[in-house]
């Protein structure tokens, strides 16, 4: 929970942070999750007031490819629920997972190299 605060506070914080961006949240080197479901709720809420705030995503894709991804990324799915939020896919495949996003790269290593080299 620490990595996603810190990283979504980069983010919020970043001159480039617009509405209708396309966020990918890739869980595929999860470890290990926070049993604490309280905590997560209360911090998806704090995502969503920001978001709705200044940010809000066009659309947020989680690529889950293990069991543990999955299960938390249908706790943040379900953390959503009644709320004007964006729409939310959760997927297994990285090379799908970055066409639903408009990608042209089909790994997400790919992407990172060329963020890199900018």
């Amino acid at each position: 929970m620490t990595e996603s605060r810190t990283a979504f506070a980069r983010y919020a914080a970043n001159k480039d942070s617009a509405p209708g961006q396309k966020h990918l949240v890739d869980l595929s080197r999860m470890t290990d999750m926070s049993k604490n479901y309280a905590k997560i709720m209360a911090m998806q809420a704090r995502f969503a007031g920001v978001l709705g705030q200044s940010a809000m995503p066009a659309i947020l894709v989680y690529y889950a490819p293990t069991p543990l991804g999955q299960h938390l990324a249908s706790v943040v799915l379900r953390s959503w629920e009644g709320l004007d939020g964006p729409p939310i896919r959760i997927l297994e495949d990285e090379t799908e997972a970055l066409k639903l996003l408009g990608c042209e790269a089909t790994r997400i290593a790919d992407l990172k190299r060329r963020v890199s080299e900018e």
